[in-house]
């Protein structure tokens, strides 16, 4: 690398002796004529300003690095909290969940018709045809084959087996399902049959000129003693007139959404129906 001010040639002693003695010079003579002491700040502040530009980065570098590294470590925290929270939030959205089923049951049936108890669903089995679910009340609650099961809007369905902490539902929509209904207003007596379709129930056997009409409000006719009279199943929401068939074809809207049951009420009808409960 060559010499800055003087070929190496020269001895570092002398070199260093020249500095020095140009060193004092200019000290001297800015003492005596100022302008050379402004030509010297002049010269020096390029050299200044790198120095401050460079201690700068260096600081925002150095608050960067850290600010990097704190972000990191709450990352990390925060993610561990989430952790930590998710199986609280699912309880709660869960809590909620059945608060808002409960409020809609205590909406829909204000006054129900004997006792009730509030069971959760465990299970459901939704396969062509068949429409089942699993409730967490059994014989040890007094839950018997036959007992009406409700939900918010109305019928749900009755309960096919138990045991003694379980019990299984049959929907109203499960094909082998029939209940006696009558339209609102009205004492004619029909009958509303599942139809494997959880959306769709059916009134079989009316003529091509029945009087029922879309809209109709069909509820629980209390015939046959299992379930009391009054209670909402459906609305009428179709009602199809085939010139070569001798019935119409009548589809039913179920009052409860049974595809997403989380909540029901088991049902007794009056204390000296309900069974005593197992030991």
């Amino acid at each position: 690398m060559p010499a800055l001010f003087f070929p190496r040639r020269y001895p570092p002693l002398l070199r260093v002796a020249v500095l020095v003695l140009l060193t004092v010079f200019v000290s001297v003579s800015s003492e005596k004529h100022p302008n050379i002491g402004n030509v010297s700040l002049t010269i020096a502040y390029p050299v200044q300003w790198i120095s401050v530009q460079g201690a700068h980065l260096w600081r925002q570098t150095d608050h960067y690095l850290q600010s990097r590294a704190a972000l990191k470590s709450e990352n990390v925290r925060l993610r561990a909290e989430l952790v930590r929270a998710q199986p609280k939030l699912l309880e709660a959205d869960i809590l909620r969940d059945e608060n808002r089923q409960l409020l809609a049951l205590l909406d829909s049936i204000p006054h129900p018709p004997g006792k009730v108890a509030v069971a959760q669903v465990i299970a459901q089995n939704f396969a062509p045809g068949s429409q089942l679910l699993v409730a967490n009340l059994g014989t040890r609650a007094g839950v018997f084959v036959g007992q009406p099961v409700l939900a918010a809007g109305g019928v749900a369905g009755q309960v096919v087996r138990v045991s003694p902490e379980s019990s299984q539902v049959a929907l109203l929509s499960d094909l082998d399902s029939s209940i006696p209904v009558k339209p609102a207003g009205s004492d004619t007596p029909l009958l509303v049959d599942g139809t494997g379709n959880l959306d769709s129930l059916t009134v079989p056997f009316q003529p091509r000129n029945t009087p029922l009409k879309v809209g109709d409000k069909l509820v629980t006719s209390g015939l046959g003693g299992r379930y009391p009279a009054g209670l909402n199943v459906g609305t009428i929401s179709a009602v199809i007139h085939n010139g070569d068939q001798p019935f119409a074809r009548i589809a039913v809207r179920p009052a409860v959404h049974l595809g997403r049951l989380g909540t029901v009420l088991m049902l007794w009808d009056s204390p000296a129906s309900q069974p005593a409960a197992a030991p």
